[in-house]
């Protein structure tokens, strides 16, 4: 048989697979429970203006979405493309959802963390608190992160760990992140050498993203070459729904632009095991994704060859 025959053979056997085989319900959802943020910080599609969509996820609807999925208590992240402080009702959901035996983590540019909200995220349930937090300078973080102030976020955050402090370390687990790009890069070691004796209990350091091409390429340059082909894990192990109930298939989809239903007209499970994620993990596995697709576009299908 040609080459070409049996890389035919083998689509038809991946295929006649995917008939059969439904991945488990996810162990990781992304709920995008408000589209609102207050900067427009040049590595995030803000920086550009989301589409017109609903701005928030109602209480209803998240208990709705919570009393489905609760069974296998997943991670419920309470982001993905907006600042989830400014819901009034984030404290609600947090607490709604570990009454369901749900994880919960918010992820934040700290810039409203008073002393008030600080106190309520110590008492709260809520599992980890991630802060992104980039450069250890005012000259970078402000380039990178209009219209916030240096000076009052970082003193925010040494506020929120001193009362964390005084709580015997209590409360979710803390985490403060940096972006690398070329701005961090050589900034880099100095940020994790202030924070990692500051009290929180991680400082991690994440890859830069263009968002399928929606901001600056701003990456350091990846020594190790061109990129090649990899299929990417979310559409087989994460959930993701935007405020409006509209379910995507990564957290980068932060516009729907590939819809697969909507947790408001069809329950999550049905949607989870429907034909449009079908059809996604099957283009996703034979590398037959369409050309003008976001997946197409995005570097989490890309590696190093």
């Amino acid at each position: 048989m040609s080459w070409e025959g049996e890389t035919v053979t083998l689509w038809n056997n991946v295929a006649e697979l995917m008939d059969y085989y439904i991945p488990p319900m996810p162990a990781v959802y992304w709920t995008d429970i408000t589209r609102l943020c207050n900067l427009k910080c040049v590595m995030c599609p803000q920086s550009n203006g989301l589409r017109q969509r609903q701005g928030k996820m109602s209480m209803p609807l998240f208990r709705r979405l919570i009393d489905e999925i609760h069974v296998n208590e997943p991670l419920v992240k309470l982001y993905m493309s907006g600042e989830p402080l400014l819901h009034e009702a984030l404290f609600d959901m947090i607490d709604y959802a570990a009454a369901k035996g749900c994880q919960t983590v918010i992820h934040t540019n700290g810039t409203i963390l008073t002393r008030r909200i600080a106190e309520r995220i110590l008492s709260s349930p809520l599992t980890k608190i991630s802060f992104s937090f980039d450069g250890c300078s005012a000259e970078v973080y402000e380039r990178l992160r209009p219209p916030a102030s240096f000076d009052e976020v970082r003193s925010n955050l040494r506020q929120y760990l001193d009362l964390r402090k005084r709580v015997g370390g209590g409360g979710p687990r803390t985490c403060i992140e940096i972006i690398r790009m070329r701005q961090t890069d050589s900034l880099i070691e100095g940020f994790a050498d202030e924070w990692t004796s500051s009290g929180v209990d991680e400082v991690k350091v994440v890859d830069y993203m263009t968002w399928h091409g929606r901001v600056k390429d701003r990456r350091v340059p990846d020594p190790a070459g061109a990129p090649g082909y990899k299929p990417c894990a979310s559409p087989f192990r994460y959930g993701c729904i935007l405020a409006d109930g509209t379910v995507v298939p990564c957290c980068m989809d932060v516009d729907g632009e590939m819809p697969l239903g909507n947790i408001t007209e069809t329950s999550f499970h049905d949607i989870w095991i429907g034909n449009a994620y079908r059809q996604l993990r099957l283009a996703m596995l034979t590398g037959t994704l369409p050309p003008d697709s976001i997946c197409s576009r995005c570097l989490n299908t890309t590696r190093p060859t």
